[in-house]
């Protein structure tokens, strides 16, 4: 009788274990209410190695998002994923890859140690509020070597880049070459800070505040005197240069 007992519980384990080893992501997703303005589609594979046709944020889709879960991470409480959506050699293309941490007490709270994100200029460059409409191509790239982010910036190492800008023109696009910056933490909030070399002689601070309401820019810029007077002339709007040719930024 002990040893019947003993079969059956093993054999009830065991059921369990390829129940929660094959569980379908669709299963999981089935009856969850998703996040505002979030959508997932074509889902396929098990909620530890799965993959999504294609996931949209607020209209703006990225297709062929994969996944995969470590089961030792859920033990301590922590949802650890590597994942990567999109193609990483489509300039038009939303693309990631990378390690996301998170814990199953506290979703709020996203760490990173190694992510990779590309996305289209334009489609950034849209939800900026900037002083003159801007019709904008490449690529935005942020290199992600340490993370600890939500609700506020608490560590961040990492290093964006406008990759290939170019800006449409009167006489068709104007090439502005690459600029790079600088990602961190300021005051609970995100810094972005862009040094010369480049095309526009610019250096720029950008302090995004705790809580994404305000925002301030600190910098300077002097055009190079190979762009199109164009562009010399719609600089006219910051303002004359000073002495050193340089033009203040200050919002």
């Amino acid at each position: 009788m002990k040893a019947k007992i003993l079969w059956t519980l093993a054999a009830i384990l065991t059921f369990l274990f390829f129940l929660v080893i094959y569980m379908p992501a669709t299963f999981l997703l089935q009856g969850q209410a998703l996040p505002k303005g979030l959508n997932i589609y074509g889902v396929t594979g098990t909620v530890w190695n799965g993959k999504a046709q294609a996931v949209v944020f607020e209209g703006t889709p990225v297709t062929n998002v994969e996944w995969e879960l470590s089961g030792l991470a859920l033990l301590t409480g922590g949802i650890h994923a590597d994942v990567k959506g999109g193609n990483l050699r489509a300039a038009d293309e939303v693309s990631f890859k990378g390690e996301i941490r998170t814990s199953l007490f506290s979703s709020e709270t996203i760490e990173s140690d190694d992510f990779l994100l590309f996305m289209p200029a334009d489609r950034v460059l849209a939800q900026v509020p900037l002083p003159l409409p801007v019709n904008a191509d490449g690529r935005f790239r942020a290199r992600i070597e340490t993370l600890s982010f939500g609700p506020d910036c608490n560590e961040l190492k990492g290093f964006g880049d406008w990759l290939n800008a170019t800006v449409a023109g009167t006489r068709g696009p104007i090439d502005f070459g690459n600029y790079s910056a600088e990602l961190r933490c300021v005051d609970k909030g995100l810094g972005i800070k862009v040094n010369e070399p480049n095309m526009l002689g610019l250096t720029l601070d950008v302090i995004v505040e705790q809580g994404f309401k305000n925002f301030s820019i600190d910098g300077r810029f002097k055009i190079d005197e190979s762009l199109p007077d164009e562009v010399h002339d719609a600089a006219a709007i910051f303002g004359a240069p000073g002495p050193d040719g340089y033009t203040p930024i200050k919002l």
